[in-house]
């Protein structure tokens, strides 16, 4: 399994990736492309890549509000007005596209 790079334009449509805590995560082009847009500083992916960790002050994966989904990115700073939604799909945490703002 590859590990998952810290930047959006090294990461391939629907290939799993494994962050340091283990986790699978994947992408669809729609979110590649978005995370390319919206995250010049690659801060969702490191959200991705920490986990779900203490909610104060960190970058990290949070329970999503939107039905359907399971969990978001959220990061702190520059580029916080997003948040980029994920499904557990086999084990799998995909992120197919959906971004809110807040």
């Amino acid at each position: 399994m590859e590990p998952l790079s810290n930047n959006w334009a090294e990461i391939q449509p629907d290939k799993i990736y494994q962050t340091i805590n283990n986790r699978l995560v994947s992408f669809s082009k729609e979110q590649i492309q978005l995370g390319i847009k919206y995250d010049q500083n690659n801060k969702h992916l490191k959200a991705i890549e920490k986990g779900i960790v203490t909610p104060r002050g960190n970058i990290r994966l949070v329970a999503s509000e939107i039905e359907g989904f399971d969990l978001k990115s959220k990061v702190l700073g520059k580029g916080s007005d997003r948040r980029f939604h994920g499904i557990i799909i086999d084990e799998v945490l995909h992120f197919p596209g959906f971004v809110t703002e807040h």
